[in-house]
């Protein structure tokens, strides 16, 4: 099934022929929407059958079980559609998806700021600019660690270009804690105390 450009899970060619996703970025994404999805529909109580009928009809039971398992693509809008029949604002469920598709790259790192010289590579000077870009954003001068949020992790590793698992490993001297984050529709996770 082709997939619209405007719809998560997106369908398509090669990345470098469309701008899309390459197929195996897809079908990840897709499978990340429709687990997303689907523990939402659960943890409500909800059976596909129910999602049909609150929505007068708009979903099919059919069609939701396609979406959750990521063997088709949603709209933007009917995404945000169904946030709101879950009860949940769509950036949440979508920074659930996110989290689905990526779970390092979405946790939660406390930084110890003094520690930052034990990093190795090229990348600790990127590091050093992005925690200070950080800190200037937040007024935060005072303190000897500091929290990279949900999704700063991602961020770094874009400015750095390494993977997320990678830029973890090389962050490894300085973390002091790592959260996961499930900033979606649960609560968080256990905190893991680093020595």
């Amino acid at each position: 099934m082709a997939a619209t450009y405007h719809s998560l899970g997106l369908g398509g060619k090669d990345r470098s022929a469309t701008g899309r996703p390459a197929r195996g970025e897809e079908t990840e994404l897709s499978r990340a929407v429709g687990e997303a999805l689907r523990k939402t529909r659960q943890e409500r109580g909800l059976t596909l059958h129910d999602v049909g009928v609150l929505s007068g009809g708009r979903f099919k039971p059919s069609a939701l079980g396609g979406y959750e398992r990521g063997e088709r693509s949603i709209s933007v809008g009917r995404f945000c559609s169904l946030a709101a029949l879950y009860g949940v604002p769509p950036d949440r469920l979508l920074a659930r998806t996110l989290e689905e598709a990526s779970p390092v790259s979405r946790c939660e790192l406390v930084i110890d700021l003094t520690k930052l010289p034990l990093i190795r590579g090229e990348e600790v000077h990127l590091v050093a600019e992005f925690i200070h870009r950080v800190r200037a954003q937040r007024g935060d001068y005072l303190s000897d660690v500091i929290t990279l949020r949900s999704g700063d992790l991602e961020a770094l590793a874009l400015t750095t270009q390494l993977k997320p698992d990678a830029l973890l490993d090389s962050l490894g001297p300085a973390i002091r804690a790592q959260v996961p984050s499930n900033r979606g529709t649960e609560p968080a996770g256990p905190i893991v105390i680093l020595p």
